[in-house]
C-alpha cells in the first residue's frame, strides 16, 4: 500500500481509538496513570511476532534510538490521557495539529534549517486556530485546562517524529519497529512501577474489576491502537514525515464525523456530538488544515 493511503488510514484508526479511549477513561480507567500503563504494555504485543519472524540485526545506536522513541511515546500517551480527561476528544486531537506546525521550528533550532515566510505564516495560522479551539472564555481570556498537557505532548511527538524518521532511514523497518515496541512496553512497565511506589493500587484494582465488563471493547481499542501505530510508522518509513503529519491533521474531523454518525445509536458514549459550537469546531479545524498545507508547500519548495 502507498505511504499516502497509509497516512490517510492512520488518522481514521486513531479517531476510532480516541473515541474508545474517551469512554474507557470515563468508565474503566482510574486516571491517566493506569490508562498509560495498560496501553504501554499492550502496545508491546507486536514483539510476539519475533517468535515466528526473523528480525535482521541493526546497530546498537539505532536500536537504542528506537527504544527511546518507544519510551517517549508512552510518556506522550500519559499527557494525551491527562488532556482527554479534561477536554473533548476532537479538541484534544485538533490541538495536536501543532505537531507538524512546530516540526520546521525544531529543524531550524537543532538542524539549522532556514525557515521561510510561508512556514512562519502557516505556523501562525495553525497556532491561532488551535488557541481558538482551546479558549473556553474569550472575555476572560481563559484557556482549557488541557492546553498545558497537550503542549507537553506536542513537544514529545515532535521529538519522536524526528527520531523515528532518522531510524527508519538507516535501518530495516521490522527490526527497528520491534525496538520501538519494546520501548513502549518498557514505558508501560515504568508507569506501573510509579503506581506501585505511590501505592496507587486502588486504580489498578478498579481496572481489574471494570475491564471484565467491557473486555471486548478494551481488546478492540488496544488492537486498533496497535494497528494505527503500525500504519503510522509504516507511512513515516515510506514517505516524508512532514507530509504524513499534515495528513494526520484530518484526525479531529474523523472524530467529529464518527461521533455525529453514531450519536443517535448510543448518545451516552459519544459526548463529542452533544457538545456546543460544532460549526465553530469544523471551521477552526478547516483553518488548521489550511495552515498545515501552507507549511507543507513551504517544506517541499
Amino acid at each position: 500500500m502507498s505511504w499516502f493511503y497509509l497516512a490517510l488510514l492512520a488518522p481514521f484508526l486513531y479517531a476510532i481509538v480516541n473515541l474508545l479511549d474517551d469512554n474507557l477513561l470515563q468508565y474503566v480507567y482510574e486516571g491517566p496513570y493506569i490508562a498509560t500503563a495498560v496501553a504501554g504494555v499492550f502496545s508491546a504485543l507486536p514483539l510476539v511476532s519475533l517468535l515466528f519472524l526473523h528480525a535482521n540485526h541493526i546497530s546498537l545506536e539505532l536500536g537504542g534510538l528506537a527504544l527511546l522513541a518507544g519510551f517517549l511515546t508512552t510518556c506522550y500517551l500519559f499527557f494525551y490521557f491527562k488532556a482527554l480527561g479534561l477536554e473533548q476528544p476532537s479538541v484534544v486531537i485538533a490541538l495536536f495539529s501543532l505537531v507538524p506546525a512546530t516540526l520546521p521550528f525544531l529543524a531550524h533550532f537543532f538542524l539549522h534549517e532556514q525557515l521561510s515566510g510561508l512556514e512562519i505564516l502557516g505556523f501562525v495560522i495553525v497556532l491561532a486556530a488551535s488557541l481558538g479551539l482551546a479558549v473556553t472564555d474569550i472575555k476572560k481570556f481563559k484557556f482549557s485546562a488541557a492546553l498545558l498537557p497537550i503542549l507537553t505532548a506536542v513537544i514529545l511527538v515532535d521529538i519522536i517524529s524526528i527520531i523515528t524518521k532518522h531510524v527508519y532511514e538507516h535501518a530495516e523497518f521490522y527490526p527497528a519497529y520491534m525496538f520501538f515496541s519494546a520501548g513502549i512496553g518498557i514505558g508501560g512497565l515504568y508507569f506501573f512501577l510509579i503506581m506501585h511506589f505511590n501505592r496507587a493500587t486502588a486504580g489498578l484494582n478498579k481496572f481489574k474489576v471494570s475491564v471484565r465488563r467491557v473486555l471486548p471493547i478494551f481488546i478492540l481499542a488496544e488492537g486498533i491502537y496497535i494497528l494505527a501505530e503500525l500504519t503510522l510508522n509504516l507511512a513515516i518509513s515510506r514517505g516524508p514525515v512532514s507530509i504524513v503529519r499534515v495528513i494526520e491533521g484530518i484526525q479531529p474531523m474523523f472524530v467529529l464525523l464518527i461521533a455525529l454518525a453514531l450519536y443517535p445509536l448510543a448518545p451516552k458514549f459519544f459526548r463529542e456530538a452533544a457538545g456546543k459550537n460544532l460549526a465553530k469546531k469544523f471551521m477552526l479545524m478547516a483553518v488548521i488544515i489550511g495552515g498545515l498545507i501552507l507549511i507543507n508547500i513551504a517544506v517541499k519548495a
